[in-house]
């Protein structure tokens, strides 16, 4: 566990293939020492201020190996967490970037619908007309041809 007196703020890890390195709240290197005096911690390792114990200017940085391997561990997980929202956000960004695209090239088409759709009512006005033409020629014609044939009788 973490003594009272540090937190994973006051330190900085760097590889986790050797020791890390650490840096008390001096912003000096915090030395990996190892507890020698008989007890039940005989021979654990810890991290602890560099003036310590010669000088009481320590800074009361104190860390064990096992909790540097902890906040190892979850800084790890943290950054592991942030690379995946980093890709989620990224993907987010191109769905977004994509609808877009998708939503002009619908628009873009509903105008092309709309102007076949007023090119075609065009040429169905277009063809009535024609028809109407066509057939009032028609009923000319006949109506001619009838003048015609009445006045021959």
């Amino acid at each position: 566990m973490v003594s009272q007196n540090s937190s994973a703020s006051g330190s900085s890890c760097h590889s986790r293939l050797s020791a890390p390195v650490l840096k008390c709240y001096h912003n000096e290197v915090a030395p990996l020492r190892v507890v020698r005096h008989n007890g039940q911690r005989l021979g654990m390792k810890f991290y602890a201020c560099a003036y310590w114990p010669i000088s009481k200017a320590t800074c009361g940085f104190f860390s064990w190996v096992d909790d540097v391997n902890l906040i190892q561990d979850m800084q790890f997980q943290i950054l592991d967490k942030n690379t995946t929202i980093t890709d989620l956000e990224n993907k987010v960004k191109m769905l977004k970037e994509e609808n877009e695209n998708l939503e002009d090239q619908l628009a873009e088409v509903e105008i092309e619908c709309n102007e076949r759709r007023l090119m075609m009512e065009c040429e169905a006005d277009d063809k009535r007309k024609t028809y109407a033409l066509l057939l009032s020629w028609v009923f000319f014609f006949c109506n001619h041809v009838l003048d015609v044939l009445i006045t021959k009788w």
